[in-house]
């Protein structure tokens, strides 16, 4: 019988603890373990993710087995959780080994959801009993060294069981939210005649509503122009360019005139001095350890991937063992991930081939701190560097990653990049400028990053040598400028937007609350949010920007009376009290309670909200997907060939239809061309009971029927 199973998220996971302990051998579906940690038979087994998942709404009535207004709302006495047939097999593995054993040890990952996946499938498993002791493992990393220590300093298990009713609770709620709220936002447009599915979602309805209002102040954005005054200054030493100080927007060419005139400037040549030399020694440090959005949103930037196609690639890495959990919120990490980095340090430059010195050898709180570091590190290289010749055999967006995370870890060693800075002031009559400038002293950690063509071409602006009391003559340069357009979302700047969404939200209890939980989504579902959106037709991209399309924007303005749907807000809300879940100070069913009324809210309101939205049916109408054979004679609209008859592609709108066939005789091109026209059409060949033929003339009427004409006549 097995004494201890170790239950993991899944089967990568499972892997890296197998290979933790002293001895292993991999099974159909789990590895049996020998290790001193273990007294008696121990296996690892896993999951595939959420092996467990809630039943659709027809398993529980068959009246919710097809959309209808009439069965809303869905709200099932008790909620059902199945596993999915590609998954069974797994399942009847993980079932039968939690069943047998005697000690549990929850091993997913650190996590509330990671919580709900584990408890879901031992409650699934019906291995939930008072007979069982329940262990849970706490690790930020899958290093080898801090996976044993993990094992040997586990934490009661039951200690962590509230964050699983806190996850499940969400879980429902959402399933509430999505099956009750695309029914009824999909058939009440549906009765305005614009046909599709449109889903809704706690995460997905928020994110579609940020790209789509940034959409509309682009859209609506009038550029307006301003001038701005600089002064060209010809010094001792050289000239240089200097701006107004401080900083003043003139909204005319004459409001300049009038300044300079108060100032008693003359515009084409006056003279003045320097009255002030600043020199400051300045340095920037590296920057920060990436998260997973925070490396979403830099390769989306330099190399143009998509977010999910990035982290798709960070998991691979992470893998192949050469890079750590890439489901991290955090950009910091704890002093024993510093410590090994140390050790590594060598390896590390020499795969780079990076030869400048690294003397920040001690933990800076600017990367290190294992406050910050609740559940999983930031991403870094692990303890294994890839041969040349295995980095070689990665793909392209993989090699870049990992090129792009080693150059970052390290540069947390290098030195600080450190420059000059300069500050002149010119006073010319009763107006001062200024001139900064930099000068490079010390490449430090930018020395690991190859500069873009962009860079290259931008230079330092660089001061000629004047000092304090030095005359000077300037000449007054008026700049004409208009303002500019917020721009386009990409898929990187939409995610810093989801984890920054406590921003736009006015509230401040809420907005604090999405500043905790940093905004909407989580590290490892807002790729596939935005994934969602895009597979959904919501938005699509447009050179690296993320566009709304009318369907998306149809929707947003749908949406646009329950703000609580389409804003972040509702996150906010739903956190404030899931806190109280795990906390144990609020219940499951206090919180679904509530759901539930919003449901019906919004099922009493929103059918006449949509009857009355300012539409335009003819933009949803669909694009012809079978053979087009002529012009739909109500709406105009192409007719195309569908099982047996021609529909037009404006339905329901437009219901207009014509068979293929009368009595049984095929439509000849030139009937259906004559009929579409309006006008009688000749059928011949037409067969009696008694094997004869017959001709008739017919014709049809507005809504597409067959009438004859005129007698028929024996051929």
């Amino acid at each position: 019988m097995v004494k201890t199973v170790i239950l993991a998220e899944k089967p990568s996971q499972a892997q890296a603890y197998a290979q933790a302990f002293k001895q292993s051998s991999k099974k159909d579906g789990y590895f049996e373990i020998k290790d001193p940690l273990f007294s008696g038979p121990t296996v690892i087994t896993f999951g595939f993710g959420h092996l467990v998942e809630l039943a659709q709404p027809g398993e529980y009535a068959e009246k919710w087995q097809k959309w209808s207004l009439q069965t809303l709302p869905i709200f099932p006495q008790n909620y059902r959780f199945q596993v999915a047939d590609s998954k069974k097999k797994q399942f009847h593995i993980v079932e039968r080994l939690l069943q047998r054993a005697d000690v549990i040890i929850v091993a997913t990952d650190s996590d509330r959801e990671g919580e709900n996946i584990a408890w879901s499938i031992i409650h699934q498993a019906q291995a939930f009993s008072d007979e069982k002791t329940y262990q849970r493992l706490w690790i930020n990393s899958m290093e080898k060294d801090v996976i044993y220590k993990g094992f040997q300093e586990l934490r009661p298990g039951m200690d962590y069981y509230p964050f699983y009713k806190e996850a499940q609770t969400r879980q429902i709620a959402d399933w509430l939210i999505g099956m009750n709220g695309s029914q009824l936002y999909t058939l009440s447009l549906q009765k305005r005649g614009i046909s599709g599915v449109f889903s809704i979602g706690r995460v997905q309805t928020p994110t579609l509503a940020i790209v789509h209002k940034r959409q509309k102040e682009i859209e609506q954005f009038k550029p307006e122009p301003f001038f701005e005054l600089d002064a060209k200054i010809q010094a001792e030493n050289g000239e240089f360019i200097a701006h107004l100080d401080p900083h003043q927007r003139f909204k005319t060419k004459e409001e300049v005139t009038t300044y300079l005139e108060k100032c008693k400037i003359d515009q084409e040549h006056v003279m003045g001095q320097i009255t002030q030399v600043e020199k400051k020694k300045k340095k920037t440090p590296s920057p920060l350890l990436f998260s997973l959005s925070s490396l979403q949103s830099k390769i989306n930037q330099i190399y143009k991937a998509s977010a999910s196609q990035t982290l798709e690639a960070v998991q691979k890495l992470y893998e192949a063992k050469l890079l750590t959990y890439p489901r991290t919120d955090t950009p910091f990490i704890t002093t024993n991930e510093f410590t090994y980095l140390v050790t590594q340090l060598q390896k590390y430059t020499h795969f780079l081939g990076y030869q400048g010195e690294l003397p920040q050898q001690k933990a800076r709180k600017r990367y290190v701190d294992d406050k910050k570091v609740q559940e999983h590190h930031a991403i870094i290289p692990t303890k294994q560097v890839p041969t040349a010749e295995r980095f070689a055999r990665l793909p392209q967006l993989q090699q870049q990653i990992y090129q792009l995370v080693m150059q970052t870890t390290i540069a947390m060693f290098a030195p600080d990049y450190t420059y000059e800075e300069t500050v002149i002031h010119t006073t010319f009559e009763q107006a001062t400028f200024k001139a900064i400038g930099k000068v490079p002293l010390l490449e430090g950690w930018k020395g690991l990053f190859p500069k873009s063509k962009k860079q290259n071409a931008k230079e330092d602006d660089l001061l000629p040598k004047v000092v304090v009391d030095e005359a000077v003559s300037g000449e007054m340069l008026v700049v004409e400028k208009k303002t500019q357009a917020p721009k386009p979302f990409t898929e990187g700047t939409l995610l810093t937007a989801m984890k920054t969404a406590n921003k736009q939200v006015e509230d401040e209890e809420a907005s604090q609350i999405l500043k905790e939980i940093e905004g909407i989504g989580t590290e490892a579902t807002r790729a596939s949010i935005i994934e969602t959106l895009k597979h959904k037709e919501y938005i699509r991209l447009e050179k690296n920007q993320l566009i709304v399309t009318k369907k998306g924007a149809l929707l947003s303005e749908a949406l646009g009376n329950h703000s609580l749907l389409a804003s972040a807000e509702m996150t906010a809300k739903w956190e404030r009290y899931l806190k109280k879940i795990g906390q144990q100070t609020g219940t499951q069913e206090n919180f679904l309670a509530n759901i539930q009324k919003f449901i019906l809210h919004l099922l009493q309101t929103v059918p006449n909200e949509i009857a009355q939205l300012q539409v335009n049916t003819d933009d949803f109408i669909p694009k012809p997907t079978g053979k087009v054979i002529g012009k739909c004679p109500r709406c105009q609209h192409e007719l195309v060939e569908k099982k047996g008859f021609y529909g037009c592609i404006a339905y329901p709108n437009c219901r207009f239809t014509l068979s293929t066939h009368f009595r049984q005789k095929k439509l000849t091109k030139k009937n259906i061309e004559e009929l579409l026209a309006g006008n009688e059409t000749l059928v011949t060949g037409i067969k009696t009971e008694e094997k004869t033929t017959y001709q008739i003339k017919i014709r049809c009427n507005e809504k597409g029927y067959l009438n004859p004409v005129s007698q028929a006549e024996a051929t």
